[in-house]
């Protein structure tokens, strides 16, 4: 695809997008997608209803600010959740704004803040629970003694000269006529 038909997509995209999010703005109330929005800050006079309409996704009606911040003639929105929110990342709340402003937008660039009065609820997956994989012994359904025997088929004990390797100075090895068992004494620093 080359750059004048990728440029020509991406036109048609964002007028789609414009089409699909109308944004209402009176002083300082705005709504887009059934929300009620109030501009709280509008830094060198950032806010574009047109920008907005273009670069908006549902994904940020969970947010309680929306944050935008324009570079190269680009806007770039990013939400925040209100401070005593809970069981959310403390760099999604709003307390940490100053932060993402000095490392993630340019200085000075043009910036606004959109409290959202309406935020709506993430929906909650049930079964959207991460799970271990089980190892192959355990699945159900195999039988316990083969499975069993194959694993210890395939643990070889080490030959002599691998356990000299890892075997250190301080360590010693007793045995006794009953066990098999390593033991180990500390030796305090002189």
């Amino acid at each position: 695809m080359d750059h004048e038909s990728l440029k020509e997509r991406t036109i048609a995209q964002q007028e789609e997008r414009q089409k699909d999010y109308l944004v209402g703005y009176l002083g300082d109330k705005v709504s887009i997608d059934n929300l009620d929005l109030v501009l709280k800050t509008n830094f060198k006079e950032a806010f574009d209803p047109a920008k907005l309409a273009i670069r908006y996704t549902p994904l940020l009606s969970y947010y309680d600010y929306i944050v935008g911040d324009i570079s190269a003639d680009q806007l770039r929105l990013k939400g925040f959740y209100k401070d005593d929110r809970q069981a959310v990342a403390t760099d999604s709340k709003i307390f940490t704004f100053e932060d993402y402003l000095y490392e993630y937008v340019n200085f000075g660039a043009p910036y606004f803040i959109l409290e959202n009065l309406t935020p709506r609820e993430r929906p909650v997956h049930k079964n959207r629970h991460h799970r271990r994989r089980r190892p192959a012994s355990n699945h159900p359904g195999k039988d316990k003694e083969q499975t069993a025997s194959k694993a210890h088929e395939q643990h070889k004990p080490a030959s002599p000269a691998n356990k000299n390797r890892h075997r250190r100075s301080n360590h010693k090895k007793t045995t006794n006529n009953n066990s098999n068992r390593h033991q180990f004494t500390i030796k305090e620093k002189s």
